[in-house]
């Protein structure tokens, strides 16, 4: 497993924090061109999928967002330009509620919510043509994705 390892120059979690939003204009003139593909779930809700990139035979980034996040918080921006220069398909699997519209449940996502990312993860498999694919976690999604 990787560890992530903060570079010397931006030390600690607040600058850490505060630099995406100082360097966030470059990537606003760079927005990704999603499609959106929405996905019923087995206890009648709905997942909203954004993808980048058509190339099926391409490899895969899916990233799972943070808290309050969605395709178009920094770091998703940033995955999906780094997707698009590198040639690969890039996905955000949005959790419930996180992608502009109300879910039809009562369920909210949370950290510990593996069921839902399993349940993701094979639906982006699937999609994917059962081709291999890497997945990335943001804060919550990465606590999300661990379990």
């Amino acid at each position: 497993m990787l560890a992530y390892r903060p570079p010397a120059w931006l030390p600690g979690g607040h600058a850490q924090t505060i630099w995406p939003a100082l360097t966030t204009a470059r990537l606003a003139r760079e927005q990704p061109r999603y499609q959106r593909q929405r996905l019923d779930t087995p206890d009648h809700d709905f997942i909203d999928l954004d993808w980048q990139g058509e190339d099926v035979d391409a490899p895969l980034l899916v990233q799972f967002h943070g808290l309050e996040g969605s395709s178009t918080s920094h770091s998703s921006l940033a995955f999906a330009q780094w997707a698009r220069a590198h040639g690969w398909r890039f996905v955000v699997p949005h959790f419930r509620g996180r992608s502009g519209e109300p879910n039809r449940t009562v369920r909210a996502y949370h950290s510990g919510d593996a069921e839902s990312v399993e349940w993701m993860l094979k639906s982006v498999e699937i999609k994917s043509k059962n081709r291999p694919f890497c997945a990335a976690g943001i804060s919550l999604g990465g606590n999300a994705l661990t379990k």
